[in-house]
């Protein structure tokens, strides 16, 4: 399974467009992987995760061909991670696509398909929305998908288990703590995790005042949960992502020692790694 990190920042990226703060200034100014895109992710270049407003920007930037991929899966309907409006440019002419390749298919909670409803009653337009529910696998591209209930903001955010091959990612964006169903879900399950990406909003903070991200701390609890589930072992890699400039040592001179300390790999724009 190859997983490339198209975007690895929260809402409003880093440097995020308005801000002055500290962290802002610097990464204007060193560049590097200290900037960061708003968060996206591609695997095996044919099942994207979130659609969000620098789709466009990832297709440029690391050449992906959309006109290839036919499947997005959406973790939950803030626009830094689904912004359906892009979905208008599947219509002719502004998307020439040869006869009989499918509709690219937007797979979700019921959130994210009353945003596409008007879309994709255009029949120019030639996507569609697929429902996906919680605890339910699904087969999308080749994968085998499961939805887990998140800790969000919104009405039916997820988190996704990913299979294929004998090999499994844990794909945890945008979420805090996992609610009880989906811990229950997790301990009845006979498998392993060979890769989890955690949501990192905080940085390095031990825990956070608010319920809806996760941090370093939250991280490593979460991690050790898993281990007494036996979905979890020294061989699974963990990977944090999804981070936000008024977050702790988000710098990656700062951030990378002490996520590598705690046994877990930094995320930046661009990366492919492979389980």
């Amino acid at each position: 399974m190859r997983i490339q990190f198209l975007g690895t920042a929260a809402a409003e990226g880093i440097p995020a467009v308005f801000c002055a703060c500290d962290v802002c200034r610097k990464v204007r100014r060193i560049g590097g992987r200290d900037v960061r895109s708003r968060c996206q992710t591609l695997i095996d270049d044919c099942l994207l995760i979130d659609f969000g407003p620098d789709t466009y920007h990832h297709c440029l930037t690391y050449g992906v061909d959309l006109s290839k991929v036919r499947d997005a899966i959406v973790t939950h309907v803030h626009e830094d991670h689904f912004y359906p409006t892009e979905l208008g440019n599947l219509r002719r002419p502004f998307a020439v696509t040869p006869e009989g390749v499918p509709n690219f298919r937007i797979w979700g909670s019921c959130d994210v398909g009353s945003l596409t409803e008007s879309i994709f009653a255009n029949p120019r337009i030639r996507g569609e929305f697929r429902e996906v529910k919680p605890f339910q696998p699904n087969s999308i591209a080749g994968f085998s998908v499961t939805a887990l209930k998140a800790t969000h903001g919104t009405e039916n955010p997820y988190v996704y288990l990913i299979e294929k091959d004998g090999k499994c990612l844990l794909y945890a964006h945008d979420s805090g703590i996992f609610p009880d169903e989906t811990w229950d879900y997790l301990a009845g399950l006979k498998l392993h995790i060979d890769m989890i990406s955690f949501d990192c909003t905080g940085g390095t903070e031990d825990d956070l005042d608010y319920a809806s991200h996760m941090c370093l701390g939250r991280n490593i609890r979460c991690r050790e949960r898993l281990q007494r589930m036996g979905l979890v072992d020294d061989e699974t890699r963990c990977f944090v992502n999804h981070f936000s400039h008024n977050g702790k040592d988000v710098l990656w001179e700062d951030l990378e020692p002490q996520a590598r300390a705690a046994g877990f790999e930094v995320t930046y724009d661009g990366l492919v790694t492979e389980i």
